[in-house]
């Protein structure tokens, strides 16, 4: 749900910002503000569903999600479409908390890093499919068909977990605001977990630099069409599923911290390379194209190795710490790709830089949780 909101509008960036009469760096600024409420939905719908249930609060969150995707497509001026932004990514928070917590609640160790990796894999089919389909409404339907067809599926989605999601429910406990800060105060207390959530966010940044600036770079710096665009997008998500599958088979044979490093040491050779062919002129579209689809695609060795490894640490509440761990990642990606919006103008510089800096902080602060890593005895 939340990799279609997030991505099938990148191509109409241009048409919305047209259509609302406002500056494209206000409707790539939506990217950030959607980031930013995804990342407070995060930390209400974690505890929630640590008290209340995981099935309500992912219920509650799809009937938000769908009603500010029509909300969006009704939308004619910017202040209303970023609000609606904020609702729908509030609603979707729902569903990426909870799924995490569901796996720590049913499985751990290899198993569980297979199923994220499974999760990842088919998660990615959205993004894969959702500039082009994206480009595709753009064209036919105009830019407000994107959102009509979000608030579908929506409520398809809806009526399916209302009828199939197989849940182990943990025990009921009070939602009463001492009770959650109480579980706050457990997850972030834990000096072991920060390295990991904090370096994540760093990794999740780099990631969505690129969304946010991705538009730019491609469709108004190297002139592709919104259509060209899609296909250049996919690229980043091909070689994530890719990935993702592989790091699902390795499980449980190689030390998932070994394929977390590696991963992370191809990755900053990746990122190093941007930085290099923008100093050196070698910019190019091609060039570029490749090195961030090798940055991004790396991802599916990082997310599902280190996310197990921190979630492990907190399954007792398990909710709460994948809260922490999506807000912290999305609100790190807000400020990155914020960051992008203001640099347009410069051609690849912005992009390369914050995804470089962002990368190199990652590859640093998961190098020390690394070394610190002691595994949870069950």
């Amino acid at each position: 749900m939340t990799p279609l909101a997030i991505d099938m509008y990148l191509p109409a960036m241009p048409a919305i910002a047209g259509d609302l009469s406002v500056p494209l760096a206000t409707i790539q600024r939506s990217l950030s503000t959607f980031l930013l409420g995804f990342a407070i939905g995060q930390l209400i719908h974690g505890p929630l569903s640590d008290g209340l249930g995981r099935r309500p609060v992912m219920l509650t969150g799809l009937i938000l999600f769908s009603i500010s995707s029509f909300g969006a497509a009704l939308a004619n001026d910017a202040e209303h479409f970023l609000g609606w932004r904020i609702v729908q990514a509030f609603g979707g928070a729902a569903g990426s908390v909870v799924i995490n917590a569901i796996i720590t609640d049913k499985f751990q160790g290899a198993k569980a890093i297979k199923i994220r990796s499974t999760i990842l894999t088919v998660m990615l089919i959205a993004p894969l499919i959702a500039p082009t389909l994206g480009g595709f409404l753009l064209m036919h339907g105009g830019w407000r068909s994107i959102y009509h067809a979000l608030g579908v599926y929506a409520v398809i989605t809806l009526v399916w977990i209302w009828y199939s999601l197989d849940v182990v429910e943990q025990p009921k406990s009070s939602v009463r605001v001492g009770a959650i800060l109480k579980r706050y105060r457990a997850v972030l207390g834990d000096s072991k977990g920060w390295a990991w959530i904090v370096g994540l966010s760093f990794n999740s940044a780099t990631m969505f630099a690129f969304l946010g600036g991705s538009p730019y770079l491609y469709i108004e710096h190297f002139q592709v069409t919104p259509q060209v665009y899609g296909f250049l997008f996919a690229a980043n998500v091909v070689v994530m599923a890719t990935g993702a599958m592989l790091n699902g088979r390795l499980a449980g044979k190689i030390p998932p911290l070994v394929l977390l490093r590696r991963a992370q040491w191809a990755q900053l050779t990746c990122l190093m390379s941007m930085v290099g062919a923008l100093l050196t002129g070698m910019a190019t579209l091609p060039v570029l194209v490749v090195l961030i689809a090798g940055a991004i695609g790396l991802n599916s060795f990082v997310f599902p190795n280190a996310t197990q490894s921190v979630m492990e640490l907190f399954r007792t509440n398990a909710g709460t710490a994948s809260a922490v761990l999506g807000a912290s990642q999305f609100g790190m990606g807000a400020i990155a790709s914020s960051i992008v919006a203001m640099g347009n103008g410069h051609g690849a510089a912005a992009l390369v830089v914050v995804m470089a800096t962002t990368g190199s902080i990652a590859f640093i602060l998961v190098g020390i949780a690394c070394r610190h890593y002691v595994p949870v005895k069950r």
